[in-house]
C-alpha cells in the first residue's frame, strides 16, 4: 500500500518496525541540525548540578527534560557531582548494566500501569506544522537487571502544553511500538510517522495509560518492565507522495562509505544498491546539499589518484540525477589519496580508502 491514501490521510500514522543498530557509520549533519528534539541523546546537563541535594532521585541533571510523571533516572557520569542526601547502596545498579547507544548518556523508566509508570518531556524546538509529515524515533532497551516483563507500550506522546500526567492518566500514545521489546542486550529502534495537527509544541516518552500491553517473561501477568531510552529523533518530512510506507522505518538512517574496487570508478549494480538508501533519504527529508566525496588508495600518482577519486565522485553524482535528485543540490569533491581511512600501519584492507563518502546537510 503506498502513502499517502484517503485513510493515511484521516489519521495519524502509526506504523513501525524494530531494527537494531549499525555500529559503523557516518554521521550526518542534517540528521543533527534538523532534530526537532532538545538534547536527544541526554548528553548535556543542567549548569547547577552540583547544587543540587537529592534523595533516591536524579533526573533533574539532565538539560531540557524534565519528568513527566514518577521519577525517571539519569544515567551521565556527572551523577558523581551530585550531593545526595541519601542513596541506597544499589542506586540505579540494580537495573543492569547497559552502555548509552550514543555517548555517555540515557535514561531509564518503568514502563507499568497504575502508580508505577514513568516518563519524560521536553519542549520541541519549534511547533509542528499543520499537515506536515515527521519522522521518530528513539531506541530502548529492557533493563535486564530488574525486568520480569516486557512490553510494546512504549513510545512517544504530543501535546500543545507540557503535560498533566497521572497514575491514572489514559492517554494513548501516538507513535508507539508495535512489537513487544523484550531485547536486554541490544538498542532497539521503535519508529513511526506522525501527521501533525499544528498545535504540539511538547514531547513526552514512555507510557500514559492505565493497561500497558505487555507480556511476561516469566509468563505471569504483567509487572516490572525497565527500559534504558537513548537517541530520539523528531524530523520533518517532505510529502510521502509515492512512498511505500513500510520502507520508511526500514531506511537507512546510518550510513556506511561506498566502496570500490582497485582501479574502478564505475557506479556497478551493488555500488547502485547502496547509493539507494542515500537517494532514498534525500527524497524523504528536506535537505539543502549532498556533498560527494571520492577518495582513492595510493597505487598510483597522486594526480593519477586525483582523477580516479574524481571520477568515482562524478559517477556516483550522475546516478543521483538520473534517479531525480536535483542536480543543484550536489556538490562534487575528489580528494585523491589525502584522506585515507585504513594507514600503512593498520591491519584494516587498504583497498577500503577506494571509496565514496556521501554527506548531506
Amino acid at each position: 500500500m503506498k502513502v499517502p491514501n484517503s485513510k493515511f490521510c484521516l489519521l495519524l500514522v502509526a506504523f513501525f518496525l524494530l531494527v537494531t543498530q549499525s555500529s559503523i557509520s557516518q554521521n550526518f549533519v542534517h540528521s543533527i541540525n534538523e532534530n526537532l528534539v532538545p538534547n536527544p541523546s541526554f548528553e548535556a546537563t543542567n549548569v547547577a548540578i552540583a547544587r543540587l541535594d537529592m534523595e533516591m532521585q536524579n533526573f533533574g541533571i539532565i538539560k531540557d527534560w524534565k519528568s513527566a510523571i514518577n521519577s525517571p533516572d539519569a544515567y551521565h557520569p556527572r551523577l558523581k557531582d551530585i550531593r545526595f542526601i541519601h542513596k541506597a547502596p544499589n542506586f540505579l545498579k540494580q537495573f543492569g548494566e547497559q552502555e548509552p547507544r550514543t555517548g555517555e548518556g540515557k535514561v531509564g523508566m518503568y514502563i507499568a500501569g497504575g502508580a508505577y509508570k514513568e516518563g519524560v518531556t521536553a519542549k520541541l524546538k519549534k511547533p509542528l506544522i499543520k499537515g506536515r509529515y515527521y519522522y521518530y524515533h528513539m531506541y530502548v532497551s529492557l533493563a535486564e537487571g530488574i525486568s520480569n516483563s516486557c512490553t510494546s507500550s512504549i513510545g512517544s506522546y504530543f501535546t500543545a502544553r507540557a503535560p498533566k500526567i497521572t497514575s491514572t492518566s489514559k492517554f494513548p500514545l501516538n507513535i508507539e511500538s508495535s512489537k513487544i521489546i523484550c531485547d536486554t542486550k541490544n538498542w532497539t529502534k521503535v519508529c513511526g510517522v506522525y501527521r501533525a495537527k499544528g498545535t504540539e509544541k511538547y514531547i513526552s516518552l514512555g507510557y500514559f495509560s492505565d493497561s500497558p500491553k505487555g507480556k511476561s517473561i516469566k509468563g505471569e501477568e504483567f509487572d516490572a518492565a525497565y527500559y534504558f531510552v537513548d537517541d530520539v529523533l523528531l524530523m520533518e518530512m517532505r510529502d510521502p507522495k509515492n512512498l511505500v510506507s513500510s520502507q520508511i522505518c526500514d531506511m537507512a538512517l546510518d550510513f556506511l562509505p561506498i566502496e570500490f574496487l582497485v582501479g574502478e570508478s564505475e557506479a556497478y549494480k551493488e555500488i547502485q544498491k547502496a547509493l539507494d538508501s542515500y537517494i532514498q533519504y534525500v527524497t524523504i527529508f528536506k535537505v539543502n546539499k549532498v556533498k560527494i566525496v571520492g577518495h582513492a588508495d595510493d597505487a598510483g600518482s597522486d594526480f593519477e589518484n586525483e582523477i580516479m577519486s574524481a571520477m568515482r565522485a562524478s559517477n556516483v553524482k550522475k546516478y543521483f540525477i538520473e534517479k531525480g535528485i536535483d542536480e543543484s543540490l550536489i556538490e562534487v569533491i575528489g580528494l585523491g589519496n589525502t584522506e585515507p581511512i585504513v594507514t600503512k600501519n593498520s591491519n584494516l584492507d587498504p583497498e577500503s580508502n577506494n571509496r565514496v563518502e556521501i554527506k548531506i546537510e
